[in-house]
């Protein structure tokens, strides 16, 4: 395995990152400089805590300084898109911003990777596409409209969004009316007697529950079909209560790590041109503590 720090730093070196706030449990350096070390490029990403009062701030510094471009987590994806100059039409849909290119002339350009991300960890871990495939959303977090308009772009026939706020869970099938008009989608009130886990061919927890070890209380797995995935999008050293009853009763499932793997992917593709080594990099992160 290739050490992230062995080349030097000099007056060439290039500069990528990542902000948020909070921003010290990110995986993201760990797996960048892996994968520019294997390359063999001399730059360096470092993780940035921005403030959402200093985001306006931090982009005019990383202009000045002509990084080649960044990632964004929570809080900052939504504000950064009337921030960019030019939106890759992955953003636009999706109304928010998670990879940003700097380019020679200094003009930021704004793209999302994350449904990218977690479609192809999704159909890796899985064996198959969701095309046709009925789907059932637990929470309306922050990945959730990303993750939604990519299964709806790749035909899946229904979604079902529950959410202990329903009116937040509408809200956003709503927003994608707006590309997907003739789309099948139902918002719920997070009951679990009331989910309609029978009929579900993917079941994905878009929420934060699990992050810490907390779990959705009444939820039964066992009412799922045969042939049914499990998807937890949060990833932790250890598998989260959801992943340990689906692990249980032999349901195949997995957790969120795939799907940072493979957005920090397309992310590394956008800003170096080159197809990040990710039979290495997921491994190497496996290793580690913490999460993104």
């Amino acid at each position: 395995m290739s050490d992230p720090f062995s080349l030097p730093i000099d007056g060439e070196t290039q500069l990528l990152g990542v902000i948020g706030d909070p921003i010290s449990h990110t995986l993201s350096p760990a797996m960048h400089n892996l994968a520019l070390a294997h390359h063999g490029l001399n730059m360096r990403y470092l993780p940035f805590h921005i403030t959402p009062k200093d985001l306006s701030y931090a982009i005019q510094g990383f202009r000045a300084m002509r990084m080649v471009g960044f990632n964004a987590t929570i809080p900052h994806k939504e504000s950064l898109v009337s921030m960019v100059h030019r939106l890759d039409p992955s953003a636009g849909r999706i109304g928010a911003v998670n990879t940003v290119l700097i380019d020679n002339n200094r003009e930021l350009i704004g793209y999302n990777t994350d449904g990218y991300g977690y479609l192809t960890a999704l159909t890796q871990a899985w064996g198959r596409d969701p095309k046709g495939a009925t789907v059932l959303m637990l929470g309306a977090g922050g990945a959730a409209r990303a993750i939604l308009l990519t299964l709806l772009e790749a035909g899946v026939s229904r979604i079902v969004v529950a959410n202990r706020t329903k009116a937040r869970a509408q809200a956003l099938l709503d927003g994608l009316a707006v590309h997907f008009p003739n789309a099948n989608t139902d918002a719920l009130y997070l009951r679990m007697a009331d989910l309609p886990l029978e009929q579900c061919d993917l079941l994905i927890n878009c929420s934060s529950v699990g992050l810490h070890g907390d779990a959705f209380d009444g939820l039964d797995l066992s009412r799922l079909p045969s042939g049914a995935f499990v998807s937890d999008i949060v990833y932790r050293t250890e598998p989260t209560p959801l992943l340990q009853q689906a692990s249980a009763l032999n349901i195949p499932c997995q957790d969120g790590l795939g799907m940072l793997v493979h957005q920090g992917a397309k992310a590394y593709e956008i800003w170096t041109g080159k197809t990040m080594p990710t039979d290495i990099v997921e491994p190497y992160l496996r290793s580690l503590n913490g999460a993104e």
